[in-house]
C-alpha cells in the first residue's frame, strides 16, 4: 500500500509508478513501466542502474541499504538523455 497522504497525479501529473511503500526496513522496490524497457534508477548521487521490464512492464530490484531521506529517481534514457519520470524520498 502507498502513501495515503500523497496524491500524486494531482501534485505530479504522473501515474504512481510504485506498488508498495519504500523504506529503511523493507528496502524492496517493485513498479511498473513501459512493457519490455529498460529503467533506470539512481539512489543519491551514485552510478544509475539498469533493470528491465517484462513483458507486463514490471520491474523489481533490491537495495542492501537505504536511510530515511534518500532519494530514489527512476529514469528513462532518451538518446543520450535521461529523463526522470519519478522521483521517491525515503521516509520511514
Amino acid at each position: 500500500m502507498r502513501y495515503e497522504d500523497l496524491d500524486y497525479r494531482l501534485v505530479t501529473g504522473n501515474e504512481d509508478p510504485l506498488q508498495d511503500n519504500i523504506t529503511v526496513e523493507d528496502p524492496i522496490l517493485i513498479g511498473v513501466h513501459a512493457p519490455e524497457s529498460k529503467v533506470y534508477i539512481k539512489l543519491n548521487t551514485e552510478n544509475r542502474i539498469a533493470i528491465d521490464t517484462d513483458e507486463g512492464g514490471k520491474f523489481e530490484y533490491a537495495f542492501d541499504d537505504l536511510k530515511v531521506d534518500d532519494v530514489l529517481s527512476l529514469q528513462i534514457k532518451t538518446g543520450s538523455k535521461y529523463d526522470e519520470f519519478w522521483q521517491e524520498l525515503i521516509r520511514e
